[in-house]
């Protein structure tokens, strides 16, 4: 392969050096080129690009004249403005057990300069290849008009978690459509559950049509669980859930519930045994149980989530091969918090038990969970953000990885958020969501997290365990519509508008008609 550019001088960083090219479109910031070390090709990406010698300033005085005819006119080589200084930072040869092994050499002034080819992008860059078993296909290098797949590593996206940050409108919920595909292909089988606050993933079912999907008698399902169909059993709530949804509570009426559930724990309790059980302690005729009682009615019993014998069994909501998508839209801020809450705790105790051979609920297979609006559950305000932390921290030990997806990462506790070891960041200008990154995320270098502005949609970075280096991709194409489309309301206004005339036309006709044979 011919050289794209030689190298002139290191800058100002020691990992990083400066080339000299005469491409004027190839090398875009965030490109991938190397350079040779003892018959290692050393990858490099460009940080930063600027034309060596700039025009003077009176020679952009007047804008109906092109700068070349001046230069041409005073016998200047015109060559000198045509080069390019660039900038890149060595990444290093990759080694499959080391990984990415720096030289510690920097390339010496006048070396050749290569753009990287596409196997050698595929074989340094992603740790696994499309359609193995454990691979996410997400999208292509943005970089390349080439399609450079992006492959993502299956067992590390589930067992050390993911984020998917990124500002309204960016795509993050068409990108969570496209990696929830592919867990559910052939190649994964994933037992997968989506918390879905707005209502866009039931779109997921088309996947069940889909040939691409069927391979060797495996045939992927995916239920839909709305409102309805979602119970929680009132035994499965902590002390603290339901003093959460009770309000004014005085010290003596937090005294009785807590002595109550004390001895009603490890029971498959009633809301009336509940009751009951406060008044066995203090008697009908206390101010605080009457007050107490009427709370648990008013309050409890009326949260249509929430059932005295009926809840969903894990098994149905997570078994491989099948996708679960918890429609919560229809649901009030406490419902979905509560639902979160105990749902977590009891998927990582059947994870827990089945790992330890212990007795009470157990999912024998590891299970993959998606966050929609993380911020609203992962915030330290949160009902579920103890058990959130948890799943996060030792969630991994277990098998219960975890997706959040939010477009606030400044409100998602950067404890939990620095949990998440691969990141893909999308479109975010807000400077809190900027920081928070830059504290939460070590894997994304200063020049990578300055793109993220300039990212439009569908585009997005992305770094950490599944993938050997950071790198900007470009989503690709769903397989299923996608179900967060935004309202074109011009369109339908004009839409009413049309069918509306229409209905009125010939009752507004006739009315007319009348007026004139009544004068």
């Amino acid at each position: 392969m011919r050289p794209v550019g030689l190298v002139k001088a290191p800058a100002e960083i020691p990992h990083e050096f400066r080339f000299v090219t005469p491409d004027k479109k190839a090398l875009k910031t965030g490109e991938f080129v190397y350079y040779v070390h003892n018959g290692e090709k050393v990858i490099c990406r460009i940080t930063k690009r600027a034309p060596l010698r700039l025009y003077p300033d009176i020679y952009l005085s007047k804008p109906d004249i092109n700068p070349e005819r001046i230069i041409k006119a005073l016998g200047i080589n015109a060559g000198e403005f045509e080069l390019f200084d660039v900038k890149a930072g060595v990444m290093g040869y990759f080694d499959e057990i080391l990984g990415f092994v720096n030289p510690r050499i920097p390339p010496v002034p006048g070396q050749a300069i290569y753009l990287a080819e596409n196997d050698t992008i595929q074989e340094v860059l992603m740790k696994k290849r499309a359609g193995e078993v454990g691979s996410i296909h997400v999208g292509f290098l943005l970089n390349r008009e080439e399609e450079v797949p992006v492959i993502l590593d299956t067992s590390l996206i589930t067992s050390e978690h993911m984020c998917i940050l990124a500002s309204t409108g960016s795509g993050k919920s068409y990108l969570a459509g496209v990696i929830a595909e592919e867990l559910l292909r052939p190649y994964n089988s994933a037992a997968l559950l989506v918390l879905d606050p707005h209502g866009e993933y039931h779109t997921l079912n088309e996947i069940e049509g889909i040939e691409e999907f069927r391979i060797d008698g495996y045939s992927p399902n995916v239920r839909i669980f709305g409102k309805n169909d979602i119970k929680i059993r009132l035994s499965e709530l902590e002390y603290d859930e339901v003093t959460g949804m009770l309000p004014e509570l005085t010290d003596r009426m937090e005294a009785l519930l807590n002595r109550a559930y004390r001895e009603l724990k490890g029971m498959k309790f009633t809301s009336q045994d509940l009751m009951d059980k406060i008044i066995e302690i203090a008697g009908a005729d206390d101010v605080s149980v009457r007050g107490l009682t009427w709370r648990i009615n008013r309050y409890v019993k009326n949260v249509d989530i929430i059932d005295d014998f009926v809840h969903n069994e894990l098994k149905d909501l997570l078994k491989p091969g099948q996708a679960s998508v918890l429609q919560l839209n229809e649901m009030s801020d406490i419902e979905q918090q509560i639902l979160t809450s105990v749902l977590l705790k009891r998927i990582l105790n059947a994870r827990i038990n089945a790992e330890k051979g212990t007795t009470g609920e157990l999912l024998e297979y590891p299970v993959f969970l998606i966050i929609e609006e993380a911020h609203r559950f992962a915030s330290r305000d949160s009902r579920s953000y103890r058990v959130l932390r948890t799943i996060l921290a030792e969630g991994r030990k277990f098998g219960v990885g975890v997706c959040l997806i939010s477009q606030r990462p400044s409100k998602i506790d950067s404890d939990i958020l620095s949990q998440c070891m691969t990141q893909i960041i999308m479109r975010i200008v807000n400077p809190a969501d900027h920081e928070n990154i830059k504290n939460s995320v070590e894997s994304i270098g200063r020049e990578m997290i300055e793109e993220l502005p300039g990212l439009t949609k569908g585009q997005a970075l992305v770094a950490g365990v599944a993938i050997n280096s950071p790198v900007l991709i470009r989503v690709r194409k769903r397989l299923t519509s996608h179900g967060g489309l935004s309202k074109n309301a011009p369109q339908e206004w004009v839409d009413w508008m049309e069918i509306n005339t229409h209905e009125n036309e010939i009752p507004k006709r006739k009315k007319q008609e009348r007026l004139f044979w009544d004068a």
